[in-house]
């Protein structure tokens, strides 16, 4: 008996350390965005397909993958279970498409581009359980002239 409650315990605990590792990273991660989105808010993203420009422009693209904690993981489970909105992963996903946004703005500041014209995001589930999320971004980079 006392090695099942010993068990329960620790078990208990080694799940609250990662839940706030899980945390820690998260934030840090949320944290670097913002600050990132920020620098490079003067990049103006379009999603307008049947835009035309008379300045040169250069496919850009980026892709990200993101995984969810295994704290996350178990939360989304017990979610699926109950139905509904299932927000564990729609966290994943957000920060996924952030930083595939972000990603491709840093390609094209190294172009010179203030403008990517016609985004489009590409989501695509990986893995067994959906424990990770693969965005790809692309879009047309607008290279401003000298």
């Amino acid at each position: 008996m006392d090695g099942l409650i010993f068990k329960i315990i620790l078990t208990l605990i080694l799940f609250c350390i990662g839940w706030l590792f899980g945390r820690h990273i998260e934030r840090k991660h949320l944290n670097e965005l913002e600050e990132k989105e920020a620098r490079l808010g003067y990049i103006r993203l379009d999603t307008n397909k049947f835009q035309t420009s008379e300045l040169n422009g250069q496919l850009v693209s980026s892709n990200v993958v993101i995984s969810h904690d295994y704290f996350k993981y178990i939360i989304a489970q017990i979610q699926n279970f109950f139905g509904g909105r299932l927000s564990t992963y729609e966290n994943v996903v957000d920060r996924a498409r952030r930083e595939a946004v972000v990603r491709l703005k840093l390609e094209a500041e190294q172009m010179g581009a203030k403008h990517i014209m016609g985004l489009r995001l590409s989501t695509t589930e990986l893995g067994m359980q959906g424990g990770m999320v693969e965005v790809f971004a692309y879009g047309t980079a607008i290279i401003q002239p000298h």
